[in-house]
């Protein structure tokens, strides 16, 4: 087997790990997930997960990165379709939401997660925001598009609002999380009312 055939060959062993090991972080949590449980889940047996990963942390990592890889693929190819911002705003707005609802359980995981390191001391503040910084730039990105393109108002200001859109969007994960918002449809009319405020 070639050098780039057997990197390819771990790369897919990685990604089927770590969305494998998903299922099992989003139903019993972290703590309560071991090798063993994930070998039995994946088929693959331990030493060849500990070659792939060398902390439960990792595949952890790689679950997540794994679910954001899927969801900044469609964020992207939406920030670059030919449609004014505020149709393209909504449609990432949609993207984001639906991705919540689907992995509802799994975000339960790491808001869990989370809140533990947080409380023995450990500052998660950078890796929460590796993971939630490409969202806020994109907010971004579209609401100055919107300023360019004239879909939204001249006195609205793309740094206040992309951080108004991203704490309405942490405020819909927080009822997800808690159960308050049994479907999408309730979140994307809140971020629907919230765009239409802006638009020219």
């Amino acid at each position: 087997m070639s050098a780039e055939n057997k990197d390819n060959a771990g790369e897919a062993r990685r990604r089927l790990v770590a969305m494998r090991a998903l299922g099992l972080f989003a139903r019993l949590g972290f703590d309560k997930v071991s090798f063993r449980d994930i070998s039995k889940a994946t088929g693959v047996p331990r030493t060849a997960i500990y070659r792939c990963f060398h902390t439960k942390r990792e595949i952890f990592d790689a679950a997540i990165g794994g679910v954001l890889a899927d969801l900044r693929e469609s964020i992207n190819a939406t920030l670059s379709e030919r449609k004014p911002a505020t149709v393209r705003l909504s449609k990432v707005c949609a993207l984001v939401i639906d991705g919540l609802f689907e992995h509802r359980d799994f975000l339960g995981a790491i808001f869990n997660f989370v809140f533990a390191m947080v409380t023995t001391g450990e500052d998660m503040s950078s890796r929460v925001y590796g993971f939630t910084g490409g969202l806020k730039r994109a907010f971004r990105k579209l609401v100055s598009d919107g300023l360019q393109d004239g879909s939204i108002r001249e006195s609205v200001d793309p740094e206040i609002n992309a951080e108004l859109l991203f704490a309405l969007m942490e405020s819909v994960a927080f009822n997800i999380l808690l159960n308050l918002e049994k479907d999408a449809r309730n979140s994307k009319s809140r971020f629907k009312a919230a765009i239409t405020a802006i638009s020219a």
